[in-house]
């Protein structure tokens, strides 16, 4: 009986201990947004969770069309302003002492190290290689990825040329637009739609989360991955943390829209938050006290051929042979410039007598009245269909938004993650033709 009664209390114990660690969950509204002001992709909380460096967007009311980026850097202990620079994509060293970024400030157009104290270092590296930053150590050394699978390491300030490239590896190729883990060994990278974790160097250690999520950022010691999502029931994101060694998810859902995480040393999370009742920015501690569930594994795959009817049933297939459908967000700062280039793509190739079919459409996590907003304010004039949440996975701008789809003869033939240039848009089509 005794024995029966001890094994009763230290079950009621676990109990209990599981019981507070699920309410410790604690969030902190660290830095608001203005209320015209938006956020150019991720935003990056330094490593003691001291600094938060972001891309803040907010329209020249001197310049009709002018939506410049500045690169912003907040002390969160005074909410002060400490550097400002037109500018998108900054990063934290593993070190907390320095970022990079791409500048387009009055020193021209680069890559640029900004040190805490300071000093700014420009053109450290070749543009061409690629933005959307990430950093890690590996074996004593400072390196650097981007978004197009180019990594270097750097000597001081200045990239060691030539750069490596991520390989290819079977049945998954290299994947896209990849984020490199703090001990610079591996990477979470988009393949067909869901966050799939890589070694950097090899294939070995490959594993598919089968989440449909976007950009997902390393813990420090490498054992999670935190990324947002489309909540269950639309609109808005919550965050899961994917536990890699346990292969199991925990949730952090919240009211609003929670976007682009990024973890603190001592394990915080940092991340957007659109809601009712505050827009900016809020920190979470003791994410991992969250329940934790069994990952049930990957999707179901998604088609390798997709068409019209598919992903836009409500819609009659346009009469062009080349079609465009754009399918973008309120919540991302790229989809206004994204939009604008559409638009002068589209105008160039009608004035050309070109036959092309140009679209958009807006994700489920988009507020009607913030799309009419975002539209208004841009002169947005582009065609707009439905499409339904069910099928936003078929688009895969469940990894990131903006996203174009290329439609030939009704039959999806290609994708493009992120904003793209006017120029860009019409260098595809002609190669598509």
């Amino acid at each position: 009986m005794e024995l029966k009664n001890t094994l009763a209390l230290l079950a009621a114990l676990i109990l209990i201990t599981r019981d507070v660690s699920a309410q410790a969950l604690k969030l902190e509204r660290v830095h608001s947004l203005r209320p015209e002001e938006g956020v150019f992709a991720y935003a990056r909380i330094s490593p003691d969770g001291r600094y938060l460096v972001y891309a803040s967007q907010a329209r020249d009311p001197t310049a009709v069309r002018d939506v410049p980026q500045m690169v912003t850097l907040i002390d969160l202990r005074s909410d002060r302003i400490l550097f400002t620079e037109r500018g998108v994509d900054a990063y934290w060293s593993p070190d907390g002492e320095r970022m990079i970024y791409s500048s387009a400030g009055a020193a021209g157009d680069g890559v640029s190290i900004r040190h805490l104290g300071g000093r700014v270092t420009r053109n450290v590296v070749p543009n061409n290689l690629g933005d959307y930053y990430s950093w890690g150590m590996r074996d004593g050394r400072n390196l650097i990825l981007t978004i197009n699978n180019n990594y270097y390491y750097l000597d001081g300030d200045m990239a060691v040329l030539p750069s490596a490239r991520v390989q290819a590896c079977p049945g998954i190729g290299t994947g896209e637009r990849p984020l490199l883990s703090k001990d610079g060994t591996r990477i979470s990278t988009f393949v067909r739609g869901t966050v799939v974790v890589r070694n950097l160097m090899d294939c070995n250690d490959t594993f598919d989360t089968g989440l449909r999520a976007a950009k997902a950022d390393f813990s420090w010691d490498g054992r999670y991955i935190a990324m947002h999502l489309p909540k269950p029931v639309p609109p808005g994101y919550d965050i899961d943390i994917v536990d890699l060694k346990e292969r199991t998810v925990r949730t952090l859902a919240l009211a609003g829209s929670s976007i682009f995480p990024s973890w603190t040393r001592d394990g915080r999370l940092c991340f957007r938050y659109d809601g009712k009742d505050y827009r900016g920015f809020m920190m979470a501690s003791n994410v991992l006290g969250l329940p934790a569930k069994k990952l049930t594994g990957a999707p179901g795959a998604i088609p390798a051929v997709r068409t019209w009817v598919d992903l836009f049933p409500e819609t009659t297939a346009p009469r062009h042979r080349l079609n465009l459908v754009m399918v973008w967000a309120t919540w991302s700062a790229h989809s206004p410039v994204a939009l604008r280039d559409l638009q002068r793509a589209e105008q160039q190739w009608q004035a050309k007598g070109d036959d092309i079919g140009v679209m958009m459409a807006t994700d489920p996590g988009s507020r009607q009245i913030e799309i009419d907003q975002m539209l208004r304010d841009n002169a947005i004039t582009l065609t707009k269909i439905p499409l339904g949440a069910a099928r936003l996975p078929l688009t895969e701008a469940t990894n990131q938004v903006p996203v174009t789809i290329m439609f030939r003869d009704g039959v999806l033939v290609g994708r493009k993650l992120g904003a793209q240039t006017a120029a860009e848009l019409r260098v595809w089509v002609s190669g598509a033709r």
